[in-house]
């Protein structure tokens, strides 16, 4: 089979079309366009007799000369025995670990050096989690969905949400530690989920439905406001 079939020009005039399409480069590495223009790089294998596919990156962030050379780095693994695919989970997961940790820490030293530069009256107002959120939201990405990359979700399939499942239930003890961690600090939120729970599902739905649903929305609400804080800090 002839291998580096791309070209930079090619990927670069390759327009979208109504649906995502490929272009092959051989050995399993090709480029996925898809419908918005946006441009993925992706390899095809196989491990231990079944069909795999890992995300190389976007182009043209990651060139076509850098994502042959990640191609290949990934072949070598698969001859040892290893797949890439695990092995990029991992790093990934012990890079948000470190970082997640670290943010934690300074975050709890944070407030007595906030009391020390408080000025004399000044009312002490709570301060942001965001930046831990974000760590702790890309350390659950990374056990539950790494196949996937940069993938769009409007474009994820049944196949990959059957892979998302399997993460999960595979890295359950993970997953629910991290939830854990970033379980919400905001009695108000807490309480207003409650309340609205408990006035709209009162009548027809179990307890353990309830309880899971208030456990759900309060983590998801109190993600979504440390991100939006995040970001509105950054602007």
């Amino acid at each position: 089979m002839k291998q580096d079939k791309l070209t930079e020009s090619a990927i670069k005039e390759a327009k979208p079309g109504a649906k995502q399409f490929k272009l092959s480069d051989g050995g399993g590495l090709y480029l996925l366009v898809h419908s918005n223009g946006s441009k993925y790089w992706r390899f095809d294998f196989r491990f231990e007799g079944k069909q795999k596919s890992s995300s190389l990156g976007v182009w043209p962030e990651v060139s076509l000369v850098e994502a042959r050379s990640r191609r290949n780095e990934a072949k070598l693994k698969i001859r040892e025995g290893i797949n890439p695919i695990q092995e990029k989970k991992k790093k990934s997961a012990q890079q948000h670990e470190q970082v997640w940790k670290k943010e934690n820490s300074e975050e709890r030293s944070g407030p007595e050096l906030q009391q020390v530069d408080q000025k004399p009256g000044q009312k002490q107002t709570p301060q942001s989690t965001g930046k831990p959120t974000r760590d702790a939201v890309n350390l659950l990405k990374s056990n539950i969905y790494p196949e996937l990359g940069e993938k769009p979700v409007s474009e994820i399939n049944k196949q990959d949400m059957t892979a998302i499942l399997k993460n999960v239930y595979g890295s359950r003890k993970e997953v629910i530690q991290i939830i854990w961690n970033i379980y919400p600090n905001y009695p108000v939120v807490q309480l207003a989920v409650l309340f609205i729970l408990l006035f709209v599902t009162i009548d027809f739905l179990p307890a353990l439905v309830t309880t899971s649903l208030y456990f759900i929305i309060t983590v998801c609400v109190t993600v979504g406001r440390d991100l939006w804080i995040e970001n509105k800090q950054q602007y």
